[in-house]
């Protein structure tokens, strides 16, 4: 989820959002990169944590990271900033998603004041973890996944040759997520896809007005 990490160290640089960081803490945790600069990244999911919960909260944050953007906006001289961001969510269907759930968990449920995506009315379906060995010297990376709520303890052995050299099966980055759907059933992505687009559209709404942010891989 790179698009959040990037997001979400532009407000730690800012030091706008502490006490929002510090709420967050199951999702996002600080971190000191070897050169000594800090920043954040996303919690490693453990064996006890619930990955459905985990989506339901990187849901919430990254809507109301929406708020972060409008006061961004706002100090960088624009007079209405919720109608240019307004503007971009009427364009995604995928914020519209990430909106009314978020609000949905949030408040326990939704209401009249409800206003994007009550059409669909999304909804969570199953839990999963996603890992993949991003080190892997092919285009083809060695991949698991797993559904349930929880990331198991386990071993995985393996390994894979490219030409003579042989990789061990190590250093997997594990991504946690629920598919998302609508009230018929019909598939609207997942939850990590759906909040990295979010936040890919956070930040095209910052540059667009001129605010640059630096994204690190």
């Amino acid at each position: 989820m790179s698009k959040l990490v990037a997001f979400t160290n532009f407000l730690a640089d800012r030091k706008i959002a502490a006490a929002d960081l510090a709420e967050f803490s199951q999702l996002i945790e600080p971190i000191q990169h070897d050169d000594g600069s800090r920043g954040y990244q996303i919690r490693p999911l453990r064996p006890a944590d619930k990955v459905s919960q985990r989506c339901k909260v990187l849901m919430q944050y990254t809507w109301h990271c929406r708020d972060y953007v409008k006061k961004i906006l706002e100090e960088n001289g624009e007079t209405e900033p919720g109608r240019i961001v307004n503007t971009y969510i009427t364009q995604s269907r995928d914020v519209q998603v990430v909106s009314y759930l978020a609000n949905e968990y949030k408040h326990a449920g939704t209401d009249n004041s409800q206003r994007w995506a009550v059409d669909l009315e999304p909804r969570y379906g199953k839990p999963y973890v996603h890992g993949v060995m991003h080190s892997f010297p092919h285009r083809l990376k060695p991949t698991l996944i797993m559904w349930g709520e929880s990331i198991p303890e386990f071993e995985f052995v393996g390994s894979a040759s490219v030409g003579e050299l042989k990789f061990q099966f190590t250093d997997f980055t594990w991504t946690f997520s629920c598919t998302i759907t609508d009230k018929d059933g019909n598939s609207l992505g997942n939850a990590a896809g759906l909040c990295e687009s979010v936040f890919q559209t956070w930040l095209q709404i910052l540059s667009d007005n001129g605010i640059e942010v630096t994204q690190i891989a």
